[in-house]
């Protein structure tokens, strides 16, 4: 899209797309609306949170069977997710079943919109869009931004005008599944607040312990992973160490670490909470059970990211990409969590290793990719 000069013009209606199942598809819906509304002030820029007519119900039903098959089945999530992996015919059928009523969910809003740009940060909206697109009923420039490092099947739409991935290996994993769709490495989808900061200073807001190794451990918005077992590994990693454990949504999580006999020098127990990119800045390394969007905005903060007993599925995936491009440690087990801490508390020559890489993940400029993307409307 042109302005009358030949330069790059801002879409004039952009539409958002996410689904609260995870907060991390959201999150990453807010900070591309955030970038955008900023870039193109003159755009409508409209975040859209459902998947469409009827999304209270098949949204409140795709949240309720993820959280219930994390918590109890994890593994049967996981065989899931490999059996689509490895058995790409399947996938398709899956795939064109879903798209066609996520599509049908979906056209009355964008008949209603008629937007220039749709950017869709959740795959079964990724793929009504491209439902639509191959009906003729979506004439918008399309993007499917990819939150995970790993990209399932479900993730990859070859109608669609664009894919966006955050590695090379995740974008040579897209291309696997749709060989002629346009994947790109775009940096990761996360608000301008995650951002390098004074550590100390962070500390200080946050009443953590300025003389100590502080390890921020999530299992993501559910608080899933066995984050006590983890919990219990970091803090046996020595007295200096102080365990900042979020719990998200978990309730149950909070109450069990709370009867803990642990003092608050070596444990705070965190509900949910809007002071993450403080925290963030302020631990000497996050450690996440989840992967995602953690894991991306601890990178854009210039941190080091453990991965610990990942769960099943794209988390353990995803974990060993990043771990294999150098951007995180991979610990299987808790005692791998307990030496990885010792190690890292006592070689600040790895420590700093691990945090170079991370500035460098999270220097990549995502409002560059945004504006060039207005120039191939």
């Amino acid at each position: 899209m042109t302005g009358p000069d030949g330069s790059p013009a801002a879409p004039g209606r952009v539409l958002v797309l996410s689904a609260p199942v995870g907060e991390g598809h959201v999150a990453a819906a807010r900070a591309l609306a955030t970038r955008m509304r900023a870039l193109w002030p003159e755009a409508r820029v409209r975040e859209v949170e459902h998947t469409g007519r009827g999304g209270p119900w098949r949204d409140a039903l795709l949240k309720g069977s993820y959280a219930v098959t994390m918590r109890v089945a994890p593994r049967a999530y996981g065989f899931g997710y490999d059996l689509l992996v490895r058995q790409p015919r399947l996938a398709e059928l899956f795939k064109e079943l879903a798209a066609g009523r996520f599509g049908r969910a979906l056209e009355p809003l964008l008949m209603a919109e008629q937007p220039d740009l749709v950017v869709s940060t959740y795959p079964m909206i990724s793929g009504g869009l491209a439902w639509l697109r191959r009906h003729e009923r979506l004439p918008a420039h399309t993007v499917a931004v990819v939150t995970d490092v790993a990209v399932h099947p479900f993730w990859v739409w070859p109608d669609l005008d664009e894919t966006w991935t955050l590695l090379p290996a995740s974008q040579e994993q897209a291309r696997s599944v749709a060989p002629g769709a346009d994947i790109r490495v775009v940096p990761a989808a996360v608000d301008p607040i995650f951002r390098p900061g004074d550590q100390a200073g962070a500390r200080t807001a946050t009443g953590l312990r300025a003389d100590a190794f502080v390890v921020l451990v999530s299992g993501g918005s559910l608080g899933f992973g066995g984050i006590e077992r983890l919990v219990d590994a970091v803090a046996a990693a020595g007295t200096d160490v102080q365990v900042v454990a979020l719990c998200g949504r978990n309730e149950r999580l909070r109450t069990r670490l709370q009867a803990r006999d642990l003092p608050p020098e070596r444990l705070v127990v965190q509900g949910w909470t809007d002071r993450i990119p403080e925290l963030i800045a302020a631990a000497d390394v996050v450690l996440t059970t989840a992967g995602g969007m953690i894991a991306t905005e601890t990178l854009a903060v210039g941190r080091p990211v453990l991965f610990a007993a990942p769960v099943p599925g794209h988390g353990r995936a995803g974990a060993e990409m990043m771990a294999a491009a150098g951007l995180a440690l991979l610990c299987p087990r808790p005692s791998d969590v307990t030496a990885a801490i010792r190690r890292l508390c006592h070689d600040p020559a790895e420590l700093a290793a691990l945090g170079r890489r991370a500035a460098e993940f999270g220097r990549r400029d995502l409002d560059a990719e945004l504006a060039a993307l207005s120039d191939r409307i």
